[in-house]
């Protein structure tokens, strides 16, 4: 036994002298985190920057064809209707809504004109960029390169994004939120942008790190249980120099505390196997309720037919095409990018959508799953599973589905249009406890008083942060003993 504590303590001083330092930058990273992310345009203010139709917008435009093959929205872009096809996370193609000829690219002088009206400042330099930089580490905005790199001369020194393919901004940038992102998301979410454009690699340096944490954290709380039973007089510590006896009662009393967070960071970059929630994945089954837009189901309805069918006229930013349990609808956007006035085809006609009763949701349930127990309940509430956010808007009330399947798989369904809008598994639900929870303590009690729960993610990271110092300043000790060692070795 004594052969095994002293090789278990030996790898937590390795572990921790090879690693405090990074946990030292996590903790104070993660505190900037709390207030002030990595940089990104408002989808607010880019919904609100968009022009309202009139009219006379409508004339002369055509009906979206069947081939348009992915998302169709039409807006608004520099005073021209265009349908906007997205078939992909970023993968979007523009077509001109008079002759649906697409728009291969937009010039130099629209993103000048773009990023002025935008920020309501002149352009003081633009670049032409084919390649992402730092405040894009995404590979999946390569589908939107190249850009224009608009730096504006404004006090704010804001940097303004568009995509040559499709003409809107993509990303927004300016000195304090690059500043914060330095000290924060950066360091925090390893965002340096070669290794985060490598996806794979990016996600295999977390496991790794994150892997040889919890490799760290469960042997220091091992090795404190260990060196608790050695104390000789009263006191929980054994230690009586300063930076030991700290790294002991910080690593006791909240150990526990920085091995969730390290758990939680892992969980955030890997999938949790089906058979931790005893799930055989032999025996899943796919279960959806959404479905693809079909407009062979829009029977060519002209744009102008949908606007003389709306109730209010004025303020029409956007109109989407959608198809929703086998039905065409449309949706209309005014002032809100997450709200919308949803219309459905009828008998050839353009009516309001009807809000759909538990009765319809029950009965479309019962076709989509005809040989499995479900139930349908409506839930008038946010929970710790449901809830919205201010940049994931949900409806508080909705209905929810229960299915007996061998993941246990639950559907919430919008009562306005009938669509899906969120699903969870067996899976998905310890996965959200694990990291959700662990990693940003997101409970509907304290999201209903986000100043509560972003002060004791501070004092927890405060503890972790005094954990890490500690153990940093010992790992300096270990590493001058070790090399002093060596050092005499080779004099001998």
């Amino acid at each position: 036994m004594k052969g095994l504590n002293k090789y278990l303590i030996q790898i937590h001083n390795i572990s921790g002298s090879l690693l405090s330092l990074m946990f030292v930058v996590w903790f104070i990273s993660g505190i900037v985190l709390i207030f002030d992310g990595f940089p990104h345009t408002s989808r607010k203010d880019r919904f609100l920057h968009l022009a309202e139709f009139n009219k006379q917008d409508f004339e002369n435009l055509q009906a979206p064809p069947n081939s348009f093959n992915g998302k169709v929205a039409l807006e608004l872009c520099d005073g021209k209707p265009v349908y906007r096809v997205k078939s992909g996370r970023k993968a979007q193609k523009t077509y001109d809504a008079i002759s649906l000829k697409q728009i291969a690219s937009f010039d130099e002088n629209h993103a000048k004109k773009l990023s002025s009206s935008f920020s309501g400042y002149p352009v003081k330099e633009i670049e032409k960029m084919n390649e992402l930089d730092d405040w894009m580490p995404w590979s999946y905005y390569r589908a939107l390169l190249p850009l224009y790199k608009c730096k504006m001369n404004d006090p704010a020194h804001t940097v303004l994004y568009i995509s040559e393919k499709t003409g809107e901004i993509v990303q927004e940038t300016n000195r304090r939120a690059r500043w914060s992102a330095r000290f924060g998301a950066i360091p925090h979410w390893i965002y340096f942008k070669k290794l985060r454009l490598a996806k794979d690699t990016w996600r295999f340096v977390i496991i790794i790190l994150a892997s040889l944490g919890i490799l760290m954290s469960v042997t220091g709380i091992y090795a404190g249980l260990v060196r608790l039973r050695k104390r000789k007089e009263k006191g929980i510590s054994p230690y009586k120099k300063f930076w030991y006896k700290w790294h002991h009662l910080t690593g006791f009393f909240f150990g526990l505390f920085v091995f969730t967070f390290i758990l939680s960071g892992l969980v955030s970059v890997t999938s949790i196997p089906d058979w931790m929630v005893g799930v055989n994945s032999k025996e899943k089954v796919d279960i959806e309720w959404n479905q693809k837009l079909d407009l062979s189901g829009h029977k060519n309805m002209l744009p102008k037919e949908i606007f003389a069918a709306l109730d209010k006229k004025e303020g029409v930013r956007k109109i989407e095409w959608k198809t929703v349990l086998n039905t065409p609808q449309f949706k209309v956007y005014y002032d809100d990018y997450q709200k919308s006035e949803i219309y459905t085809l009828y008998d050839g006609e353009v009516i309001p959508q009807k809000k759909f009763s538990l009765t319809d949701i029950r009965q479309q349930a019962e076709k989509k799953f005809k040989n499995t127990v479900f139930s349908v309940v409506e839930q008038q509430n946010y929970d710790n599973y449901y809830s919205g956010s201010a940049m994931y808007y949900l409806p508080q009330m909705v209905y929810k589905i229960e299915i007996d399947d061998v993941a246990k798989t639950w559907l919430y369904i919008d009562p306005a249009s009938g669509e899906r809008i969120k699903k969870l598994t067996k899976n998905t639900r310890l996965r959200r406890w694990l990291y959700r929870f662990f990693h940003t303590l997101d409970l509907a009690i304290l999201k209903q008083n986000d100043m509560i729960r972003k002060t004791l993610l501070v004092l927890l990271s405060l503890v972790g942060l005094a954990v890490s110092i500690t153990g940093m300043k010992l790992s300096f000790k270990w590493f001058r003993r070790n090399y002093n060692k060596l050092i005499k070795t080779k004099k001998l």
